[in-house]
């Protein structure tokens, strides 16, 4: 078995863990011993093989490939109508651990599926287009006081701040937009530190075999190709870098209208934190 390769992911590795687990399991059926007895070596070999399951180091796993084959060879010897084999298996039996011979943990059921939102819309649903924050805000009237929004900013996504807590909606765009960024920067990391030195050492090959050959040299080279996948992505990047700035425009634009109408109804904003203020305007 090759060692970079895990043992619970090799084939030959698995069937013979998984053929002891069966004879053993087979051999504690047969076996000549109080019923008590067979279940708490049943548990033990059950217990024993989850603990086990995840096993790397060669020689922790030949010890316990060893102690299968000598507890499946006293298993025989006690079904063989073995007097003295089967009073020694079963003080082995007594000595094993409790914890040991305890039945195995039955696995958990399934979480049960989460409440349905009072709307009756999943909770990570966002609203419609035409329902947008940045479409509909500000309100002409509300039934409350008005509560003016803020911009933040999630390692450089810009979104509103509405209310807290955080919308589950909101938290699951932000990290989108965020996983979309960063698998970007590591496509762009790839293209540069492997894919564009590949397709150097591909041209340089082709030249040479051009001139072996006798061959007019190629006009379309390797680098082309990976010069144009690093545009490409680069376009992305400035493209959601342009959107990103035409809705901060937006953004503010709502924050600022917001303010006025808040001043105009008599409200008094709080630019910062409420009990360290950075700015507070007042009607």
């Amino acid at each position: 078995m090759p060692r970079f390769l895990q043992p619970k992911k090799s084939t030959q590795h698995r069937v013979a863990a998984i053929a002891l687990y069966r004879a053993l399991l087979s051999g504690c059926s047969s076996a000549a011993l109080p019923d008590d007895d067979r279940t708490s070596l049943r548990n033990a070999i059950q217990n024993k093989f989850r603990q086990n399951r995840k096993l790397q180091s060669p020689y922790q796993l030949r010890l316990s490939f060893q102690l299968g084959y000598e507890t499946l060879d006293k298993l025989d010897a006690s079904s063989a109508d073995d007097t003295a084999g089967a009073n020694t298996f079963l003080q082995l039996i007594a000595a094993l651990p409790r914890g040991l011979t305890n039945a195995p943990p039955t696995r958990r059921p399934p979480p049960p599926p989460p409440p349905l939102h009072p709307s009756g819309k999943h909770p990570l649903a966002v609203l419609p287009p035409e329902r947008a924050v940045l479409k509909v805000r500000p309100y002409a009237n509300v039934s409350g006081p008005r509560k003016v929004p803020v911009i933040a900013s999630a390692n450089g996504v810009p979104f509103l701040r509405l209310t807290k807590p955080q919308p589950a909606a909101l938290s699951r765009v932000l990290r989108q937009k965020l996983a979309r960024r960063v698998a970007r920067f590591h496509r762009k990391v790839e293209l540069d530190n492997y894919w564009l030195p590949l397709a150097r050492q591909e041209d340089e090959w082709d030249v040479l075999m051009m001139a072996q050959l006798m061959f007019k040299e190629d006009k379309v080279k390797w680098t082309d190709a990976v010069h144009e996948a690093v545009r490409q992505n680069l376009a992305l990047y400035e493209g959601e870098l342009a959107q990103d700035r035409e809705i901060i425009h937006k953004m503010q634009r709502i924050v600022d209208e917001e303010t006025e109408l808040a001043l105009k109804e008599g409200q008094e904003v709080i630019r910062g934190r409420r009990k360290a203020p950075i700015r507070v305007l007042k009607p």
